[in-house]
Parts: structure tokens; C-alpha cells; sequence
């Protein structure tokens, strides 16, 4: 008798995996603003190792990589609104447009260092921003922990708030940033990720900012970046969001899948960031880059707090939600 059971289970047990693994196979499409070898590709990676691993093979994650799909983050953002897309990963400074009180990540020295970064997109003020973004009919998965953003130019060494002023820089669609790039004196020009490289190239713009691993990614030393800045002013963060509509569809099975996957991804990228962005760094400074420090980052601070955040909170749901993050992360209140 208890061979027979034994038996019995397991063939249940080989019947339900066979159910599994017999089931149709599901694509999921990701579009990314990154080449394949920079921090979102990382974590996009990590996403479809996860994911195909545990779904035994039924679900495939195809990655667009830098744009591959021909439009820009804020584009795919979009798409993954309307379930055109399943999953985008991009700038949160793209996302803003659609989701106004997902800029609060945008305001100027909001962060001082990584482990705010981090609490700010985790435990109870994370579930608030993916609060934000299912409101929108998206659903945030993971955050890639890419660096601050650091100012790069093709003109001259940056080490003063004089010296920025009435360089062109490109910038994403974000208010914050727009009017950030105007308090130092700057002239900001809002373009396309994927667009960034030739216009730098073709001097129709004099600077851009982002991290170390994004600089290398997409080659802007070649375009004729040679100064790069370690200024404070904002990290930068790109989501990895799931269309509520796809995630609605999806089995239990699978909805489990892609939230775990979400999390394991982002330590992956945790990872990456901790141990790659200092040896990114030196590999750069040995192709010739010329990396500077502020002497005064407390006066570009001062300037970002009294101009800036007054003139962008109303955008973001107003002082009492930057206010209602502030204390979710544990940061003093804006007064």
C-alpha cells in the first residue's frame, strides 16, 4: 500500500512540473535605454537569468538594448502604459512626465550617499513610489543603483559654480533637473538618451551628466567628453517597470516569478555598483579623462535648496508629498 502511494505522488508530482513546463511558451519584451555592458544591462540580465531559470524554460525575457527598439525611454515607458511593452527600464527622470510624484527622486541633493538612496527606494517609502506608478498602471520591479550623476563637458575643467555657467548641457524631460541646470547657469537642452551621443559629437551640446558605468556604456569619451565633475546633486535611479495590464494577465505562478526576480536583479545590481564603479573610474582616467572635484559644492547645494525645490514641489503633489517621503525614508522634513 504504501509503494502505491508513494507511486501516486509521485506521478502528481511529475504531472504538475509537466504541466509546467508543457504550458506555452511566454515572451516577455524589455526595453532598455543601455547598451548590453552597462549597470541597467546588469540588471536586465539578472531579470532573464532569473525568470527563465524558474520558469523552467517556459518564459523567454528578449532584451532591446540602447534603444533597440528605435524610440526613447520615455517612449517605452509609454508602451509599457498600454501594454504595448511588457517592461521598461530607464532614467527616472523619464518616468516623471507620467508619474509627477515619482520626481520627488529628481529633487536636487535629496540624497547624500548610497544607503539613503537605498531607503529611499525600499521598505515603506519604496511601496509608496510603487503606489505612485500602479496609480499610472505600471508596477515598479526593481531600481538599478547606477552612481550620482556627475557632469561631463568637452570645454574645460568644472571646480566652481562660475564655471558651468552658459555651457549647454543635455538633459532628460524633468522639470527638476531642467530648472536645477538653470539655477547653476547652465543652459539645458532636453534630448533623447539615445540621442545624447551625437549631439555631444556633433557640438550641438557642450556636456551631459551621468554615471561612470553609462559614461563607459555609451563611449561619450569618444564624442569629445574629456571633463568630468564629481558633483552631488542627484543619483541616479532607473526603474525597471511590469505594465499592470501584463501583470494582471499573468498567472499567480508567474506574478511570483517576476516580483522575485525584480529583487534579486537589484542586489545583483547593488553588487555591480559597489564593486565595479571605482574600477570603471580608473579605466577611464587611464584613456585620458579628466576627473575634478567642487571647491564650493555647499554654494551649488544652497542655490539647488532656496531655487530649485520651491519652484518644483507644487509639480510633485506639493510639500506635503515630498514631505510624506521625506519621513517614509527616514529624512528630516522639508520646513
Amino acid at each position: 500500500m504504501k509503494k502505491i502511494l508513494s507511486l501516486a505522488l509521485a506521478v502528481l508530482m511529475l504531472a504538475a512540473g509537466t504541466a509546467w513546463a508543457a504550458a506555452p511558451k511566454t515572451v516577455l519584451r524589455m526595453s532598455i535605454g543601455d547598451p548590453d555592458n552597462s549597470d541597467m544591462g546588469i540588471l536586465a540580465n539578472a531579470f532573464k537569468k532569473y525568470v527563465e531559470e524558474k520558469s523552467n524554460g517556459t518564459v523567454e525575457v528578449e532584451i532591446f538594448y540602447a534603444g533597440g527598439l528605435g524610440e526613447d525611454e520615455g517612449v517605452q515607458f509609454r508602451n509599457t502604459q498600454t501594454g504595448k511593452l511588457d517592461l521598461a527600464l530607464g532614467g527616472i527622470a523619464n518616468l516623471e512626465p507620467m508619474v509627477k510624484r515619482l520626481g520627488v527622486l529628481t529633487l536636487p541633493y535629496l540624497f547624500n550617499d548610497i544607503e539613503q538612496v537605498k531607503a529611499g527606494v525600499e521598505g515603506e517609502s519604496g511601496e509608496l513610489l510603487n503606489s505612485y506608478a500602479k496609480e499610472a498602471g505600471l508596477r515598479i520591479l526593481a531600481w538599478t543603483f547606477s552612481g550620482f550623476r556627475y557632469i561631463t563637458n568637452s570645454k574645460h575643467p568644472i571646480t566652481k559654480l562660475e564655471d558651468i555657467r552658459g555651457l549647454r548641457f543635455r538633459v532628460p524631460q524633468s522639470v527638476a533637473m531642467i530648472e536645477t541646470y538653470r539655477a547653476f547657469g547652465a543652459i539645458p537642452s532636453t534630448l533623447a538618451w539615445n540621442m545624447t551621443y551625437k549631439a555631444l559629437e556633433h557640438d550641438l551640446v557642450d556636456g551631459q551628466c551621468c554615471d561612470y558605468a553609462s559614461f563607459k556604456g555609451m563611449k561619450f569619451f569618444e564624442a569629445g567628453q574629456k571633463y568630468l565633475t564629481e558633483i552631488h546633486y542627484t543619483f541616479q535611479l532607473q526603474p525597471l517597470v511590469l505594465s499592470e495590464r501584463i501583470y494582471a494577465k499573468m498567472p499567480p505562478e508567474l506574478q511570483k516569478i517576476v516580483v522575485d526576480a525584480g529583487k534579486y536583479a537589484q542586489e545583483e545590481s547593488l553588487k555591480y555598483h559597489a564593486t565595479m564603479s571605482e574600477i570603471t573610474k580608473r579605466e577611464l582616467v587611464a584613456k585620458g579623462l579628466k576627473i575634478a572635484q567642487l571647491a564650493d559644492e555647499q554654494k551649488w547645494k544652497d542655490v539647488a535648496l532656496q531655487r530649485v525645490w520651491p519652484k518644483v514641489a507644487d509639480g510633485m503633489g506639493g510639500k506635503e508629498a515630498i514631505n510624506a517621503f521625506l519621513k517614509a525614508c527616514g529624512q528630516p522634513l522639508w520646513q
